[in-house]
Order: structure tokens, then C-alpha cells, then sequence
């Protein structure tokens, strides 16, 4: 198996104090954590390795526009006897952006297969939250026998668009915008005070991140400016606002949903507006239906509920591993 790389990010990285309860601040430092650097042709995909040991580390993936420190509150939670391997996807956090390229939809499971291939692993076992779960999802439908099992937190379809809007106008505004903003790849954003950009970031999920969850999103998504020690930007590649999400037909969504046969838990968010339309609906139905391996439940909370509330996910998490006797 190819070796992980270890790396040390510490010099512009936003000094955040932690909000985690007193028994959360001890869980998380009991659990040893390492810094990694997979090699790519564009650069490196960056994550965090949670734990230690020589066995196969279950991939954490995460939301678009979020990072790997999305799992900070949970994973010490949760972590049992594998590591945890929290990624932060192409374009987040600390990994490398994809020059001259558009994001898109297939390229995030894409991912996982080249982590697999690179670490010449069997399987992959996946704990995922939006997109992490749509990528999560089109892996273990495309390759339905390189799963082990496969977590969802609010989401693992896309949900359906209008066509014609999004020919008419969304688009012509996105591919222009997109464009604008390949000037941008050198140049330093605007910035704010550390305030400023944690309330931003809460507004700008509507709420669904909580003001005191965004400092663990802040440790891999701000740097802190040149010009001014006292600001910081978001460090994140500004082309991913612009992602390109290509209509897919429901009998191909149906197509790929019927295939996933490995155990999974789906966790949906009862304050979240995804995965509530029919189509959704129906989707995690045919997954009921053609998997006796696969277990739902309702969670209080926001999108980010694992987030802002991870001992609400904990449990679940740990009494689906226990029910299947899953390698956690």
C-alpha cells in the first residue's frame, strides 16, 4: 500500500479557538492527528488522518464549498479502531485547484477512485455529508462491489433541475462568471476581519452552519492576508461557486440508485430543504426496496446537523456499525 505523506500547515492558517464542549476538547485530543498530501498531476489532494495504526482509513467527504474540518466536532465522537482519512475534495481547503478546468458532478467520485487506486486498496468505506455524499453515492453505484458500507448525511442525489432555466439563464451568468473568475487564481481576495468572514460564512449557508461551528471550516478555509495580518480571505477556489451541474435523466438517476447494494445509513436533516422533493423521496424508496442493508432515519438540525450537533449523529452512526458489524 502507498505510503501517506505527512505535512505541517501551520503558518497561515487562521487561529481559531475551539467552542467544542469540555468532553468534546477531550475526545479530540485523545485522538492523534496527522496532516497528508496525496500527489496528483495538478498538484496534491490535501486531508487530515485521524488515528493511527496500519489498517485502511474509511474516507470522510465532505459539502461543496466546505473543507475536511467539517468532521472536527464528530469524528473524536465516532473513531473506533480505523483511522479516519477527512479529505478535503480538489479546489477546498488545502488541496490544489484544477487548472483551466470546470468542477463538475462526475469528477468527485472520480476522486475516490484514483484515492483507491493510489493506495491500491480493495474497497473504500465512506462517511460522507452533500456532496461528499453524491460523489459517495455515484462511486458505490458505479462500483458496487469496491464499498464496504456507505454513510450519508442529508443528501446523496442531486436534486432535479429545470431545464429551461437553466439553459436560458443560469448557464449563460455561470460560464461567464466562471471565466471572470480565472483571472483570479493569483491574485488575493477580498478580505475581512476574522468576525467578518465567520459571520459571512454563516449568512452565506443560510444559517446552516452555526456561527461558533465555522471557525473548524476557518482552520482550512482562511489565509491570512499579506497586506494585512489583521485580515484573511477565503482560500478556497472561487470557480467552485460556478460548478456546472449537468441535468441527468431520472431513469439514469433510478439506474444508478437500484445499484447500490453495500450497507448504508442515510441521515436526513429535518431543518434542511434537500433531498424533500418527491424525486428524492422516491429515490431513497427504490434504496429501501432493493437493499435490506439499508437503514434511514430523521436527525434534528440543520445541513450541517454533524456539524452544529454531532452527538445527535454519533449514535446513530455507532448502532448502524454495531447492527452490521462493520470494520469501524
Amino acid at each position: 500500500m502507498a505510503k501517506l505523506i505527512f505535512t505541517g500547515w501551520s503558518n497561515n492558517v487562521a487561529k481559531i479557538k475551539t467552542p467544542l464542549s469540555s468532553f468534546a476538547k477531550k475526545l479530540s485530543t485523545q485522538v492523534p492527528t496527522k496532516e497528508i498530501q496525496i500527489p496528483v498531476k495538478f498538484g496534491h489532494i490535501a486531508g487530515k488522518l485521524w488515528g493511527s495504526g496500519d489498517q485502511q482509513p474509511i474516507l470522510a467527504l465532505h459539502g461543496w464549498q466546505d473543507n475536511a474540518g467539517t468532521w472536527d466536532p464528530l469524528i473524536p465522537m465516532i473513531i473506533k479502531d480505523r483511522p479516519i482519512l477527512a479529505l478535503d475534495f480538489p479546489g477546498h481547503g488545502f488541496s490544489s485547484w484544477t487548472p483551466g478546468l470546470t468542477y463538475n458532478e462526475w469528477e468527485w467520485p472520480r476522486m475516490i477512485l484514483y484515492i483507491k487506486e493510489h493506495f491500491k486498496w480493495d474497497k473504500v468505506s465512506l462517511l460522507t455529508h452533500s456532496m461528499g455524499s453524491i460523489a459517495g453515492m455515484r462511486f458505490a453505484t458505479v462500483f458496487p462491489d469496491d464499498v464496504d458500507f456507505f454513510i450519508a448525511i442529508d443528501s446523496f442525489v442531486l436534486e432535479n433541475h429545470n431545464t429551461d432555466k437553466l439553459v436560458n439563464q443560469i448557464y449563460p451568468k455561470l460560464l461567464q462568471k466562471h471565466f471572470v473568475s480565472e483571472g483570479w487564481a493569483d491574485k488575493e481576495r477580498p478580505t475581512y476581519t476574522l468576525e467578518e468572514i465567520t459571520k459571512t460564512w454563516h449568512l452565506a449557508t443560510r444559517k446552516s452552519i452555526a456561527l461558533e461551528s465555522v471557525q473548524h471550516l476557518l482552520k482550512r478555509g482562511a489565509k491570512q492576508s499579506k497586506s494585512d495580518p489583521n485580515k484573511y480571505y477565503y482560500s478556497r477556489d472561487s470557480r467552485l461557486k460556478y460548478v456546472i451541474l449537468i441535468p441527468e435523466d431520472k431513469m439514469f438517476i433510478e439506474t444508478l440508485v437500484r445499484r447500490l447494494k453495500c450497507p448504508m445509513l442515510f441521515l436526513k436533516a429535518t431543518e434542511s430543504p434537500f433531498s424533500t422533493t418527491k424525486f428524492s423521496i422516491a429515490m431513497r424508496e427504490i434504496v429501501q426496496e432493493q437493499n435490506d442493508k439499508y437503514e434511514f432515519h430523521f436527525v434534528p438540525g440543520t445541513h450541517h446537523v454533524h456539524l452544529n450537533n454531532p452527538e445527535r449523529v454519533a449514535p446513530l452512526i455507532k448502532s448502524f456499525v454495531e447492527k452490521y458489524n462493520l470494520s469501524f
